[in-house]
């Protein structure tokens, strides 16, 4: 059976070193990482796990919740994190919460009583101060914490960033009347429209408008800014016609943009999608009421997922780096775990992304 000093040999690096990548350091060049791993599957060699976690004093198992697993995002978000996890030599239990309230805090009671060494969750219902009663110290890091003042460590997708670089692609391609599906407005002149009647929700003036974002799902009003501020860079006026309010499924975009279609005017010739399934939803409404994509609107999603590529036409989309997502989610909680960052102040890491340019804006 090959050992760690035999691998060492192989790789032509110190036995310590192999140590460190294989428990994911991720201190070391990418050409060493690739050396060691590839000499360690040549030799058939595997790391004992049980010894280390047992010397160290923890399970070798952390604990990963997400609201929903048949959801695309939060899916290859468990998938990425279980194969990272993986090749650190740390097991994975994924729990899905439902998002529920009471989900999320039958999964925070759980993760307390059971051996995982820490936690990496997507809580959209419980507060941070609920999750730290519960948890106490154990290490935890928080999927999409946009807070001004977080307590844990967290990774985000590139809301802000993404959605701002898909209304510069729109604008690049030609389009100045862009309009954002998956949010509602109102105009400030609206009696209804104060501080008061928002009381939990973030509200973010334009204009003569007024958005009202749900206060817990943040990423959305992350989106909402970033579109906004592409706007503002191309001195473009935001019109309150370009905002369409609907829910986030394929069948409400679908409808909504039909009805926009229908409307004696469409008043839009590009439109960003605060996600691919609004996206694709959104092309088909078009389509059938003779609106051509891109030609006449041009359209781009967020998220990334698969079934964007196979659409007629296939759409532009925000591809979000699960991998990037999964590996700075494990670095935050190991060196939790490990006690390098104990004391520190939480840190927001921010995922990597890309825009993939497909038929939806190639005009």
């Amino acid at each position: 059976m090959a050992t760690l000093r035999d691998v060492a040999t192989r790789a032509g690096v110190s036995a310590s070193t192999v140590s460190y990548i294989l428990r994911g350091d991720t201190r070391f060049q990418a050409e060493t990482v690739a050396r060691v791993r590839a000499a360690a599957r040549e030799l058939g060699y595997t790391a004992n796990l049980s010894a280390r976690i047992l010397k160290a004093g923890r399970n070798g198992v952390i604990g990963v919740a997400v609201y929903a697993l048949e959801a695309a995002q939060p899916m290859r978000l468990a998938a990425a994190i279980n194969r990272e996890a993986a090749q650190r030599g740390l097991r994975v239990i994924v729990q899905e919460t439902a998002n529920s309230r009471k989900g999320e805090l039958q999964t925070l009671e759980q993760t307390t009583s059971q051996f995982c060494d820490g936690l990496i969750f997507s809580p959209a219902k419980v507060s941070a101060e609920e999750i730290k009663s519960h948890i106490g110290t154990k290490p935890m890091v928080w999927c999409e914490d946009f807070s001004d003042s977080p307590i844990f460590d967290s990774v985000v997708t590139p809301s802000f960033e993404g959605s701002r670089d898909a209304v510069r692609h729109l604008i690049s391609v030609g389009c100045r009347r862009i309009g954002i599906l998956g949010i509602g407005v109102r105009t400030s002149h609206d009696r209804n429209v104060t501080n008061e009647s928002h009381e939990g929700n973030d509200c973010i003036e334009a204009e003569s408008s007024v958005f009202v974002t749900d206060g817990n799902a943040t990423f959305r009003t992350q989106r909402l800014r970033g579109y906004l501020a592409a706007l503002n860079e191309a001195s473009i006026v935001f019109d309150p016609t370009w905002a369409i309010d609907c829910a986030w499924n394929f069948e409400a975009a679908r409808e909504a943009t039909q009805q926009l279609a229908n409307s004696s005017h469409v008043p839009i010739d590009g439109l960003f999608c605060m996600n691919d399934v609004l996206a694709i939803g959104a092309s088909r409404g078009l389509a059938d009421c003779g609106v051509h994509v891109p030609d006449d609107v041009a359209i781009i999603g967020f998220d990334g997922i698969r079934e964007t590529a196979y659409t007629t036409p296939s759409i532009s989309t925000v591809t979000l780096d699960y991998n990037d997502y999964a590996r700075k989610a494990l670095d935050l909680l190991a060196a939790r775990i490990d006690g390098a960052n104990n004391g520190a102040p939480a840190q927001r890491l921010v995922a990597n992304y890309r825009i993939v340019q497909r038929e939806s804006t190639m005009r």
